[in-house]
């Protein structure tokens, strides 16, 4: 399983939660990435604000502190407020996959939540009061994963073509326009911003734009000696003052801040 991607100022946020990540089952590939539990003790310590740059997924949380629910992708850069004790468990669905739980456009998703009875047939209460009462993930995960096996998980030929655009976005650095990808996978611009909207949340240019964020993001955490000048060539950008005001706008701090963060 690659490293988790996409937390500012990582090297702090490690030292004040763990997360980790398992696999799901054979079966279940298709539609999930991986599962996530953060766990924290700050008792006794200030509390802590994590931001990240979320990716194009949505996913199933299980926060009985906080909020539970269903969660679409979210636009922003996202904040999560840790205090005293707790944990929070994820289910993180491939892009494209989830479109076929919820049964219509996961556009409507983005940047909010719904309960999870909106989609499954167990409510949130129930699924919270479980998590709170187990204290082995893995078991939960399976409780989860025999809801989902219940919901009779499918994918169509869309959802199999959006994850394969949005995976080579991911690991292909170079892919900087839309004209690229239509070129690419066959699709006009106008099929690909539709196909987006219904299986993704967003549009393709925005995907585009989030991993060359968190491209940069990783670049920072890992202390790379590169120039933000050549870091912001490396990522398409004409030059680093395009690339920072992008970066900062998006995070609300300035990419030379987090270099020895």
């Amino acid at each position: 399983m690659r490293p988790a991607r996409g937390l500012l100022q990582q090297k702090r946020s490690f030292e004040n939660f763990e997360l980790t990540r398992f696999e799901p089952s054979a079966d279940l590939m298709p539609f999930v990435e991986h599962y996530w539990m953060i766990l924290w003790d700050l008792t006794g310590k200030p509390a802590y604000v994590q931001q990240n740059l979320s990716h194009p997924n949505q996913h199933l949380v299980l926060d009985p502190q906080g909020q539970s629910g269903i969660f679409g992708m979210y636009s922003g850069t996202f904040s999560y407020r840790l205090e005293q004790s707790g944990r929070v468990l994820g289910t993180k669905f491939r892009p494209g996959a989830f479109r076929n739980f919820y049964g219509k456009a996961v556009s409507a998703l983005t940047d909010r939540h719904e309960a999870i009875e909106t989609v499954f047939g167990r409510s949130t209460e129930e699924l919270d009061a479980q998590f709170a009462g187990l204290n082995d993930p893995l078991g939960m995960a399976e409780r989860i994963e025999d809801m989902l096996r219940a919901a009779g998980p499918r994918l169509d030929s869309k959802a199999i073509k959006a994850r394969r655009i949005v995976e080579a976005i991911e690991v292909q650095p170079d892919v900087w326009s839309v004209a690229q990808l239509s070129e690419t996978f066959a699709i006009t611009a106008r099929g690909l911003q539709r196909l987006f909207e219904d299986y993704i949340g967003i549009g393709p240019k925005w995907v585009i734009d989030r991993y060359r964020m968190i491209e940069a993001v990783e670049a920072l955490n890992r202390g790379e000696a590169t120039s933000l000048t050549d870091l912001a060539h490396r990522l398409g950008f004409f030059d680093s003052a395009h690339f920072t005001r992008t970066f900062q706008a998006l995070t609300g701090v300035a990419p030379s801040s987090l270099r020895h963060a």
